[in-house]
């Protein structure tokens, strides 16, 4: 009998996600405690404030998308039944833009009352779909084969849900890609459509109950 080392429990990638997630969130919160010294020490603190909106309103964003992502993680993941190396590294690929999220935030804070803030909300939409697209990039790589197995919990069958979850994904990036094109001409259709993407995001357990059997329905 061939010795073979088994994979690693999830349970180990769930705790590390929650680090991830925590640590971004606390870092997303830099720039604006960065303010308070300024803001204190104005003439007129309120005035100070609205001075300061961009970063209070690039903070919320990011907030929101940074919190849904977590929620959106631990929603599906609950289904989850062990890993393979698949497995791993696509969490692998969602963490990285979940730490990387922070400069899209800072960055959207610097230039979103500038000329330059096309950049800002393009920089800070790769942070926000740059996962969608690894995700394609790597079901590609792997044969089209989205190698998941989930538990008896699953409340669609395996094999079907195994079809739909890339589906969903290949919507999302379409949808990403056409967005940052858009940030370049069109910043705050861009902005709109962000605040948009979070409030469906929002509640990722009605989305996945309204969503998944619909993909299903056009797979059977």
């Amino acid at each position: 009998m061939d010795i073979q080392f088994k994979h690693i429990s999830h349970k180990l990638i769930d705790s590390l996600s929650d680090g991830i997630f925590s640590i971004a969130l606390t870092l997303l919160g830099l720039n604006v405690v960065a303010l308070a010294t300024d803001i204190g020490r104005s003439d007129n603190p309120n005035s100070e404030v609205l001075k300061n909106w961009p970063t209070f309103l690039a903070y919320t964003l990011g907030f929101l998308v940074l919190y849904s992502m977590w929620y959106s993680y631990h929603a599906f993941s609950q289904y989850t039944k062990g890993t393979n190396a698949f497995v791993v590294w696509n969490h692998g690929a969602q963490f990285f833009f979940v730490a990387l999220m922070p400069f899209g935030v800072a960055f959207l804070a610097n230039t979103l009352n500038t000329p330059n803030r096309k950049w800002g909300l393009f920089y800070f939409g790769l942070c926000l779909f740059g996962y969608n697209f690894v995700t394609v990039i790597q079901w590609a790589l792997n044969g089209f084969k989205f190698q998941v197995e989930f538990t008896d919990e699953m409340p669609l069958p395996q094999e079907r849900v195994q079809k739909g979850v890339p589906i969903y994904f290949m919507l999302t990036s379409a949808a990403g890609l056409v967005v940052l094109v858009i940030s370049l001409v069109s910043p705050w259709i861009a902005f709109a459509f962000y605040f948009a993407h979070v409030l469906l995001s929002a509640t990722p357990i009605r989305s996945f109950n309204k969503m998944m059997p619909m993909i299903d329905r056009r797979i059977k």
